[in-house]
């Protein structure tokens, strides 16, 4: 009898949790895929998983042409990833990279990819397992791989690349490499937030005495030589 009540209950609850999810579904007929788009994110920093990545799906069912696709998928993973689910929203990152619709955004996409596996070597550290340092390589190669990828002028991505590759090098002990890595991010992308921060890890590093690299200075601009004024006088005849 006992055990009759617990399957009935078990059975009411999926009733009721498929119920509330095609309700919220339907709450969503008629929305175009930014409205979706802006509901999924609205949800997503309420940390309320469920619901973003139902409008997500909604765009990664119905619109997967639209303008908003791309950036649904990367909602969806990141939800999946918050939710614990890595290797579902690995996998969809790991698609968009091979159908490469928009070339200009791939470095973003590999440094959501990066972000996985720093994840799993936060979540591997909690449950004692051996994999952190390989998960922090692995992040690094995906870091490089948005700084070198050719196709895209997307400075905000890469720069933010090149100073994630700085800060697992420090995670992983290797302080001269985290020196560089933050020296290449303040040369190569100056004027963005992440030069500025790489500055300031840069400085830090030095004081502790963890690097021995030569202070880092500003770019010397190219001298360009001043023009001659035109000699106006005439030959003689």
């Amino acid at each position: 009898m006992r055990s009759m009540v617990i399957l009935i209950l078990l059975a009411l609850t999926l009733v009721f949790s498929c119920s509330k999810k095609e309700t919220a579904v339907k709450s969503m007929e008629g929305l175009q895929p930014l409205e979706l788009l802006e509901k999924g994110n609205r949800a997503y920093l309420d940390g309320n998983m469920e619901e973003a990545l139902q409008a997500y799906g909604v765009i990664y069912n119905r619109y997967p042409t639209s303008r908003e696709y791309i950036d649904a998928v990367l909602g969806m993973a990141r939800a999946y990833n918050n939710m614990g689910d890595f290797e579902r929203g690995f996998n969809l990152l790991y698609d968009l990279i091979r159908e490469n619709m928009v070339p200009s955004r791939v470095p973003e996409i590999y440094n959501e990819m990066a972000k996985y596996y720093e994840v799993s070597a936060l979540y591997g550290k909690q449950i004692g397992t051996t994999t952190e340092e390989e998960d922090y390589k692995k992040a690094l190669s995906y870091y490089q791989k948005a700084v070198d990828y050719p196709n895209s002028d997307d400075a905000k991505a890469k720069s933010y690349a090149q100073f994630q590759i700085g800060e697992l090098n420090v995670k992983l002990g290797k302080f001269e490499d985290a020196g560089l890595a933050f020296q290449s991010t303040v040369y190569k992308y100056q004027g963005t937030e992440w030069a500025q921060l790489a500055q300031q890890r840069f400085d830090q590093l030095r004081q502790e005495g963890q690097i021995t690299l030569s202070p880092i200075q500003p770019e010397q601009k190219p001298v360009v030589p001043v023009p001659q004024p035109a000699d106006t006088t005439k030959s003689p005849e």
